[in-house]
């Protein structure tokens, strides 16, 4: 049996989705037998230190923990596991991690690093390119330069990736703050681009590519790295997989087996333990593509801490090889504990 901490919720905009994520996490590892304190991280908890009598272990209850104060939690209950299970923010940009690595507790997430370079969306594309890694091509915009000559930054995107296209904050998830143009409008260019600032002051304007949208979750680290089924997303509301689309229950079909051929499965398999290995990941990460017709594969991007919700992909995966999503988590804790910590 292992003392874990789960911690969820943060500050980012994805807060609620985490909640759900961290709360499905915590009841699973409890229902494995292990002793689980489950915390709702966030700054607006500032005076939230631990209590002189701690509490007895209860997933279904929340302690209210800051990122200021979780560090004597940390002290005065030392877990042996921490699963981190907040999307977005500095639960998945690799700030976390770097507090667990200080404080030589494992936890069930990818090393700083990895998280830091998954969440910008910018860094991450220039690895590919680097890589010789399939990706839209794409542009980078940054708010000064919009502010100061508006018309030469509609100019530069639309010579260098054009219509359609996708405009996204570069550190952010959940699709939050992105936006679709399909059709050549430099007003709803513009108010994209102002869209995705509110996130960012950096963004991401990369081609959109027309075709399937794919997903693989990898498992795992190195050697032992793992790619779980391929799972087609088809967005039943919207023209791409948005953040309605991904948390709403009957708005997306998940289909598994996808729409695409074995041969482009396991190519897709391949380039997501690539991609996975390429960072340093371990845990479990996701990564989104796309498939166009003629079953190029373009890499979009990688989830470092994926949601762990009812409708979430990673557990459905999991589940199409026999693993429950009981099972998903000791997987996780194991590796978790038996990973080394960083040396100085």
């Amino acid at each position: 049996m292992a003392r874990i901490f789960v911690l969820m919720g943060g500050d980012a905009p994805e807060r609620e989705i985490s909640l759900k994520s961290g709360k499905a996490v915590a009841k699973a590892v409890a229902r494995k037998g292990h002793e689980v304190w489950a915390f709702d991280l966030s700054f607006q908890h500032e005076n939230s230190l631990p209590p002189k009598s701690i509490p007895p272990s209860n997933p279904e209850m929340l302690l209210a923990c800051s990122p200021a104060t979780l560090p004597h939690w940390l002290s005065a209950l030392r877990p042996d596991v921490v699963f981190p299970i907040l999307h977005g923010g500095y639960g998945e940009d690799g700030t976390l991690q770097a507090m667990f690595e200080l404080f030589r507790i494992p936890y069930a997430s990818p090393p700083p690093l990895a998280c830091q370079i998954a969440m910008n969306k910018i860094q991450f594309k220039r690895i590919l390119v680097a890589e010789g890694i399939l990706t839209p091509d794409y542009c980078v915009v940054e708010r000064e330069e919009f502010e100061s000559d508006f018309e030469g930054t509609i100019d530069k995107i639309e010579h260098s990736v054009s219509y359609p296209c996708v405009v996204k904050p570069s550190s952010q998830g959940s699709t939050i703050g992105t936006s679709v143009i399909n059709l050549p409008d430099r007003m709803a260019l513009k108010e994209a681009l102002l869209e995705s600032f509110r996130y960012d002051h950096e963004v991401l304007v990369e081609r959109k590519i027309v075709g399937k949208e794919i997903t693989v979750a990898v498992l795992g680290s190195k050697d032992k790295a793992k790619a779980l089924p391929v799972i087609e997303i088809v967005p039943k509301v919207s023209d791409f997989f948005d953040f309605t689309a991904k948390y709403t229950p009957g708005m997306a079909e998940h289909k598994l087996p996808p729409s695409i051929s074995q041969e482009a499965q396991e190519r897709a398999q391949k380039i997501a333990v690539k991609i996975h290995n390429l960072l340093g990941c371990r845990a479990v990460t996701r990564t989104d593509m796309m498939v166009d017709s003629d079953e190029k594969i373009f890499v979009l991007e990688l989830n470092a801490i994926p949601g762990m919700t009812e409708v979430s992909l990673v557990p459905e995966a999991a589940k199409a090889i026999g693993i429950s999503f009981e099972e998903l988590m000791e997987i996780l804790l194991e590796e978790a504990i038996q990973t080394p910590l960083r040396t100085w």
